[in-house]
Order: C-alpha cells, then structure tokens, then sequence
C-alpha cells in the first residue's frame, strides 16, 4: 500500500481523540508534521507521537513548504483560508466541518483544488458508517411517506474525563475572541443584513447538523424544497419535501447537559427503519439500524435490530480517501459536493420568516 506523509492544522478534541490515532495506527499514513498557533500544543503532541521537531510548526506557511508533504489535514476553527493555500501548494486536502461559513468560502476551497487537481475531501464520517449504508441499500426503490433527521446535541465538557486532551497556555485569550468574531461576521455574510438572530441556528447548521444534511442530500438528491422552517435559538424545525416525501429536520443544542441524541427515521408501506448514531467520540461502537415490519401471513408485527458492521467510520474514511488519490477517484465526500451543503442550509435559514 503507497504510503502518504500527513500534515495537521489544529489539535483540538477531533483532531487529538478521533484522527490522529487511527492516522498513527493505519497502514498508508504516516504522521509527518504537526502545526498550531500554540507551541505548546505541538510540542505536547509531539512528545506524545514522536515527531521529529523539525516537522513541528506554528507558521502554516513554512509547514506548507515541506517537500515531502502529500496531504493536509485541517482541523482548525477557519477552514478556508488554509484549505485553499493547501490545494494551491499541491498538496491533497481533508478538511473537517464545516466546509466554509458561507457559499463563498465554500466554492473558493473546491475551486482551488480543481485547479491544482488536487483531492478535497470534507470529514462527514458518518456518510461511512456500515450502519447509513445498510440503511441506503434497504430505501432504494421504495415509496417513502415520511422521514424524519433528528440531531439534538448537548455539551461537550466531560470529553476531558474521557479522553487524554492536550491543551496550551500560550496563546491569548484575544486571539480566540477575534476568531469567533471573523468567522460570525463570515456567517452573517451568508445570512443578509438584519439577520443576526438567525445566527446561533445557522452555526448549530454548519457544526453539527451538517453531517445530517450530507445524509439527507445523499439519499434525496438535490432537489430538496424547502416548504417550511422556524428558529428558537439555536434550535431549528423545517420541513422539506422530495417528490413525494415529507422530510423533517430538527436539530438544536442545550449547553447545559451531556446528551447525544441524533436519529434517522424512515417510513415506507413495508418497513419502518429508525438509523441511531452513537456520541461522536465513543470509539467503535456502531450505528443502531432498527426495522419494524410485518411477519408474512401473520398479521403479526416484528422488531430487529441490525449491526451491519463493526468497522469505526472514522477509520473507513481515511480508508476511501487513500483509494481516491491512489485510484485518482473523487471522494464520496468532495469539497465541490459539500459546497452543496452550505446552499441547502442557506436556503433553509432564507425559509425562516
């Protein structure tokens, strides 16, 4: 298996629990260079997984410049400005959601890597897990009434209690604040002028339901109309419709406590199937596919629940992403694919009155 140099930008919790060390373990990867505003956090990581010093950075334009350099794996808060510096430097890009704060951004990222012929991919894991794709295979072809996207998200603050999370003391607390305002004031862009009370509902879209609107565009196509959407904070109901199907989408966040609760259901004449996703970060647990259907001649009603796989998601990713650039194939996941994403949740929030 051709062996592939990885670079990475940014080492918060997904980066530190989730990619590096499948990255670390997986044949075809090596982990080659590191790079963050925090020396601090390199240095820890780089301690943790023995990388050289010498491939350790906190100006992403020198990182860039590594010859030996193939892939780019971007994990920091803006994703725009270095995804296209990566794809001009030639260098093959995984970006992590979201995939820009606005079709802008998001067309500029995909434009450069088209230009350099370079791959993109965007980190939707859960457009790979077995769990989705057994549930794909089972809709094709079938009259579906109703679906129904559900993503309530809680906080995030016991990941610590779990996970080994390596953290900095030296950057300012003011360098954080004036990212958080660049990347609100990108969003605004997107939302129109007098629309800032839409903003909380349209970054809960763009951080955490977006790996909800890949899934619903994968198994509808593009085109979805929006019928109907409303906002209560950060929380958002639409109803969007495909030919036929009624499709709900409900997605919100409460601060205040640890859950995880994000489903799929789908109602067809034959079966009813129901789709759980586990927390993001509990490793190899799989993806619940529930079916309620009828026993033949009986009248009588049943329930199974299948695993269709124990293979992480996350691991099945880096895995396509290696065969696109060996196999010069485009990701199922692609930069110009997600652009996508960030024009559907636009039309979504232009449907809030």
């Amino acid at each position: 298996m051709k062996n592939y140099h990885v670079g990475i930008l940014g080492y918060g919790q997904i980066a530190q629990i989730m990619h590096l060390p499948y990255l670390h373990d997986m044949p075809g990867w090596t982990v080659h260079s590191l790079c963050d505003i925090s020396a601090e956090v390199v240095q820890k990581v780089a301690e943790k997984y023995q990388i050289s010093e010498t491939n350790c950075y906190t100006d992403y334009d020198r990182f860039l410049e590594d010859s030996e350099l193939d892939v780019v794996l971007i994990c920091s808060k803006d994703h725009c400005e270095p995804a296209v510096k990566a794809a001009k430097a030639e260098k093959h890009v995984f970006v992590e959601k979201p995939f820009g704060f606005n079709l802008s951004q998001a067309e500029q990222m995909a434009d450069a890597a088209e230009a350099s012929g370079v791959k993109m991919m965007v980190g939707y894991m859960k457009r790979y897990d077995p769990g989705f794709e057994e549930c794909l295979r089972r809709i094709q072809g079938k009259e579906i009434s109703l679906v129904r996207f559900h993503d309530f998200g809680g906080s995030f603050a016991h990941t610590r209690t779990v996970y080994d999370v390596l953290s900095g003391t030296d950057v300012a607390p003011e360098v954080f604040q004036a990212g958080k305002r660049a990347n609100d004031q990108a969003m605004l862009q997107q939302l129109g002028e007098g629309k800032e009370r839409l903003l909380p509902a349209y970054s809960l879209l763009l951080g955490v339901f977006c790996h909800d609107s890949i899934l619903m565009r994968h198994m509808f196509g593009e085109d979805l109309e929006v019928m109907f959407a409303d906002t209560n904070g950060g929380f958002t109901t639409a109803v969007l419709r495909a030919g036929n199907t009624r499709i709900v989408l409900e997605s919100g966040l409460v601060m205040t406590r640890a859950v995880w609760d994000e489903h799929i259901e789908i109602y067809t004449p034959e079966e009813n199937l129901r789709l759980d996703f586990p927390w993001p970060y509990l490793k190899n647990v799989p993806a619940k596919l529930t079916v309620s259907d009828s026993i033949p001649n009986t009248g009588m009603t049943r329930e199974s629940v299948i695993t269709a796989s124990q293979e992480e998601a996350y691991r099945r990713e880096w895995m396509h992403f290696h065969t696109c650039i060996t196999e010069d194939k485009e990701p199922l996941t692609s930069g110009r694919d997600a652009v996508n994403d960030i024009r559907l949740m636009s039309r979504i929030m232009d449907a809030v009155r």
